[in-house]
């Protein structure tokens, strides 16, 4: 049996995802800008796949620990959009936060995809992901990294269905 793709069979995707995902660029998986359009962000999400089969009752804290390789996840917190540390994540990016791993847009693209794939195939995001998935989003819409309004768009829509989900 093959797994559903949301992708090209929309109407597979959770209800919940559906009734929250209403513009088009969540279920784009070219558009670059888009959650799952990035590779990083269409990786991510068939990763969470991956590791929900494996890791059926886990919360999904667990996959963002397993992502960000056993750092305490509590180090992945509003301290990272600070002027400061965006700063050191674009100008010294081996000094940032897991520079060993990931660039700050990896990461945080990461970890969006992944909170928006547990919506997509289980229709929410546990609560006690959300404050990672918004801090990825926060960081992504720091003036000096948004790459454009339209990208700015699609991260406050992502932001819009956090708490619903």
């Amino acid at each position: 049996m093959r797994d559903r793709d949301p992708f090209n069979e929309p109407e597979t995707a959770h209800p919940r995802a559906r009734e929250l995902m209403t513009e088009a660029f969540f279920w784009d998986c070219a558009d670059e800008e888009a959650p799952f359009g990035s590779d990083e962000g269409h990786d991510a999400y068939y990763e969470f796949r991956r590791w929900r089969r494996r890791n059926k009752q886990k919360p999904l804290t667990n996959c963002l620990a397993w992502i960000m390789r056993g750092v305490d996840l509590m180090s992945y917190n509003d301290d990272l959009c600070s002027d400061e540390a965006v700063a050191q994540a674009l100008e010294k990016p081996g000094e940032a936060f897991l520079a060993g791993a990931y660039d700050m847009f990896t990461l945080d693209a990461t970890v969006i995809a992944t909170c928006l794939g547990q919506l997509l195939d289980e229709g929410r995001i546990d609560a006690a992901a959300k404050p990672y998935v918004r801090v990825a989003i926060r960081r992504q819409l720091h003036p000096r990294v948004v790459t454009s309004e339209r990208r700015r768009e699609i991260l406050l829509a992502v932001q819009r269905i956090v708490d619903p989900a």
